[in-house]
């Protein structure tokens, strides 16, 4: 009997025991501050806005032309005797390119001066019959009528003998020589093909949305082309297509290289049009979330989305409206945050 106190006692104890611990504990915990977790904020880089020139542009390619390229073809035929050019040459306007054999024109002249002086001689001989009535109008008029028509055979004579010498009938660079010497000269193969390479154009294929701001204004465009090997010239419109190719969708733009140097025909060019420009307040294209939205920063470091109307816009800068010049844009950290969001600004090397 005696045992059992004594367990009971001891359990009474322990019982006793663990409600001092648990009332202790509570009382404990009970007392201390609660412990509330804030997150850090979220660092961004900000910039304002600057004012600058934006161009609106196209950025197409194209090769090089001569603005006129003159097929020589010569007006008689025959064996060339002579050919003195060769692709490359420069030749003067006049200058003779090569010579036909001219004997058969020769020939031919000598023919048409003796029957000239013949059909002359009758002329003169009828005239003064026909004045003093010792000869009818009918002789005279059919004399006068052979001497008309051997005037006009001695002209030509002359001319095609002329024509034996193969003239250039421009200034400027042989492109092609396609005969030789000992070849036979006909209407039907061009004895050279000459251009002026001091006017040279390129064709441009610019596509229909901008055929209102180009026909419109042309003479407002600024054009540079440049070549691979590092030639750079401004170039002026000559034309403009006054049609949009319904199958390509594009239009044909002609522009003049003012400094030829460095270019020639056949030469693939790249080529800038600026068709517009505004000076305007700008942020850098960096500045863009994915969603194409900026977000400004408020007095008290809030992060706020906004959405511009889509205006001028560059590789690098695109417009925004005038007013915000004094507001700070975010520009680093922009596409980790939520609008409403408080950030920390920190310099471009801390974030």
């Amino acid at each position: 009997m005696k045992g059992s106190k004594t367990i009971v006692i001891r359990y009474i104890v322990m019982l006793l025991i663990f409600a001092v611990l648990t009332a202790g504990l509570v009382i404990f915990f009970s007392s201390r501050e609660p412990v509330v977790y804030s997150a850090p904020l979220k660092p961004v880089e900000i910039i304002r806005p600057e004012r600058r020139i934006i161009e609106s542009a196209i950025d197409t390619t194209g090769y090089i032309e001569a603005s006129a390229m003159i097929p020589v073809v010569p007006f008689v035929q025959g064996t060339i005797e002579e050919y003195l050019i060769e692709p490359g040459m420069d030749v003067g306007k006049d200058d003779v390119i090569a010579v036909i054999d001219k004997r058969p024109y020769e020939l031919q002249l000598m023919q048409a001066e003796a029957q000239f002086k013949a059909v002359e001689s009758a002329l003169m001989r009828t005239e003064p019959l026909y004045e003093s009535g010792a000869a009818t109008q009918q002789d005279y008029e059919m004399v006068k009528a052979q001497h008309d028509a051997a005037s006009a055979q001695l002209e030509l004579a002359r001319l095609q003998l002329s024509y034996a010498d193969v003239v250039s009938p421009v200034s400027g660079t042989v492109l092609m020589a396609p005969s030789a010497t000992g070849s036979i000269a006909s209407s039907e193969q061009p004895l050279a093909v000459i251009a002026d390479l001091d006017e040279l154009v390129v064709n441009i294929s610019a596509g229909e949305r901008y055929f209102s701001r180009i026909s419109s204004a042309p003479d407002s465009l600024k054009i540079t082309v440049s070549s691979p090997e590092g030639s750079v010239s401004e170039a002026d419109v000559v034309s403009v297509s006054p049609f949009i190719d319904p199958t390509s969708k594009t239009f044909k733009v002609k522009a003049r290289i003012l400094d030829p140097s460095g270019f020639t025909p056949g030469m693939f060019v790249r080529i800038h049009i600026v068709y517009d420009s505004v000076e305007c307040s700008t942020l850098p294209v960096s500045a863009l979330t994915a969603e194409g939205a900026v977000y400004m920063l408020s007095s008290d470091n809030t992060a706020e989305s906004i959405v511009f109307d889509r205006m001028a816009s560059d590789s690098s800068y695109f417009q925004i409206p005038e007013g915000y010049e004094s507001t700070d844009f975010i520009i680093r950290g922009q596409n980790s945050i939520l609008s409403g969001e408080k950030v920390a600004v920190v310099s471009g090397e801390n974030l």
